[in-house]
């Protein structure tokens, strides 16, 4: 069998590989203008509900991909064809340059994408350890969150499944 690891950043039911659970945490920072002002932190699961593998030692470039969603309406079932796609989310890759995972502290942004009606986006990076931001619109009825990642020759191989809770 197969062990996938995709990262995935809220609940999400994956009708090929299980079930993705992630932890929430309270903002990390205190300083008004970093760009993790009142987002939620996430943390990635793989299919199997185990923490993902420590980055690799030499990160190489890579890229992340996916779909940003909303959760699906109440007495559906959750899944990937019934959650709605979310447009003009902002999806922005910060190089981590020091601190810890709880309280990263920010190089300038390295990439910055917005999805469209399919709620789709893909950030080809340089390589390293990366603070991922996602923002809706302010008038959006959800709210947005900030996972690490680390790229690698693999890192785009698994697509991310962003579930944004709502307000």
């Amino acid at each position: 069998m197969t062990r996938f690891r995709k990262p995935v950043l809220s609940l999400v039911v994956a009708l090929t590989a299980g079930l993705f659970v992630a932890a929430c945490s309270d903002s990390p920072t205190a300083n008004q203008n970093s760009p993790l002002t009142g987002l939620a932190q996430r943390e990635g699961k793989d299919s199997t509900g185990n923490p993902l593998p420590p980055p690799p030692t030499n990160p190489t470039p890579g890229s992340f991909h996916g779909i940003v969603l909303g959760p699906s309406a109440p007495g559906s079932t959750d899944t990937l064809a019934t959650a709605p796609r979310i447009a003009d989310v902002v999806v922005t890759a910060y190089p981590v340059t020091g601190g810890t995972q709880a309280v990263p502290i920010l190089g300038a942004a390295e990439q910055s994408v917005t999805t469209g009606a399919d709620g789709k986006f893909q950030l080809t990076l340089s390589g390293g350890d990366y603070v991922v931001t996602f923002n809706p619109p302010a008038s959006s009825i959800y709210g947005g969150v900030w996972v690490t990642a680390s790229t690698s020759a693999n890192s785009n191989d698994w697509p991310w499944w962003v579930v944004l809770s709502r307000k």
